[in-house]
């Protein structure tokens, strides 16, 4: 693609920031199930959305070769989620007080679900899910698609350098159908090889649809037309599954049911978005889309802490949050300790995160 194919898009951040969202209030009614948002019925779309969100930002324009790629995504993707889940993992209170192991949340490491009895047992299964699994320690569990999104970056390199443009979207499909059968036959690989493969659909087709969005987003009529169609027809098609996970590559019982709705789920979404950024640039819109970018550049800090606060709740007052009403105080004291830990990482552990290092006040901003 030429360098203005693959020019930034402005609304983008704002969509990865509202995706990663979305995943944290599906946590927070995860491990409160008082709290009731029916984050149940965006699953479809959730992680499906963010890798073709993810694919459209994909681009090796700046990176001569492959080696200079690898070492980039190296160091800004599996490094962080190495060094991350291992901070969690030391951070992890049953660790501590093994007596808390019953209220943590299961572990399956390749269709095992190990007998765990003892810290060292649970150490070391935490290790076969950061280092085999390719799925993170219990205390870090959604940097699994870090993980995955390095996999499926240096997987789409290669694709896309070997195969013809045009036949890219067949190469998706069969890539897709591959996952499928492997989790219709409950196969799970090393390093989550699996979910890779139906990743890497939604990767390559966001990358595919990048610049067709470019030139189709100019007619507003037609574009709030489609956008409240694909919605309607998400609705319409979107059965909730609670077993439902693109991290186990658990895909729901119907193969055109899955596909059918993410589809319809991403251009909804995208739809939003693209109308979104053509708002008239008042205060209010501002503020929500810098919030939003916020939350894009800071994604990895906020994936992690989110989901260790929400652990420690979990474990330590989960009878006193997981109440009507109450459970929905979950929401500000986990966006209180983000908000605390983003400049912690951005200015003082920035390293782990394979980042500059940045001021309090730059790592908090909501402008441009």
């Amino acid at each position: 693609m030429s360098d203005k194919a693959t020019a930034r898009i402005g609304w983008i951040d704002e969509f990865k920031g509202f995706v990663l969202l979305l995943v944290c209030l599906y946590h927070v009614e995860q491990s409160f199930p008082q709290a009731q948002m029916g984050m149940l019925h965006l699953s479809a779309l959730r992680m499906s959305a963010f890798f073709f969100i993810s694919g459209m930002l994909f681009s090796t324009r700046r990176f001569g070769n492959f080696k200079a790629y690898f070492i980039h995504k190296t160091h800004v993707l599996l490094v962080p989620y190495i060094l991350l889940s291992l901070l969690f993992l030391a951070l992890d209170p049953v660790l501590y007080n093994f007596d808390l192991f019953p209220k943590a949340p299961r572990m399956t490491v390749m269709n095992i679900r190990p007998e765990i009895a003892t810290v060292w047992n649970y150490i070391y299964w935490n290790l076969a899910k950061i280092f085999v699994a390719g799925k993170s320690s219990i205390g870090s569990g959604p940097l699994w698609f870090v993980f995955t999104l390095y996999s499926v970056s240096l997987l789409f390199y290669g694709v896309q350098k070997i195969v013809p443009r045009r036949f890219i979207f067949f190469v998706s499909l069969a890539s897709l159908a591959g996952g499928w059968l492997l989790y219709v036959n409950h196969i799970r690989l090393p390093l989550g090889i699996e979910r890779d493969l139906t990743v890497l659909f939604f990767f390559a087709n966001g990358w595919l649809c990048k610049g067709m969005l470019k030139e189709n987003t100019k007619k507003i009529l037609a574009l709030v037309a489609a956008t409240i169609v694909s919605f309607a027809a998400y609705a319409y098609l979107e059965v909730p599954d609670p077993d439902f996970s693109i991290m186990n590559n658990d895909l729901g019982k119907d193969f055109r049911i899955f596909v059918a709705s993410s589809f319809f789920g991403i251009a909804g979404l995208i739809g939003t978005f693209v109308l979104a950024d053509k708002l008239p640039n008042i205060i209010p819109v501002r503020i929500a889309k810098g919030i939003l970018r916020n939350i894009s550049r800071n994604a990895l800090v906020i994936l992690a802490v989110h989901w260790y606060t929400l652990l420690v709740m979990r474990l330590l007052f989960r009878e006193a949050f997981n109440k009507p009403g109450v459970a929905y105080l979950a929401i500000p004291v986990v966006a209180t300790v983000v908000i605390a830990a983003i400049p912690l990482f951005r200015c003082k552990l920035y390293r782990l995160l394979g980042k500059e290092k940045i001021g309090v006040r730059e790592s908090l901003s909501i402008k441009d």
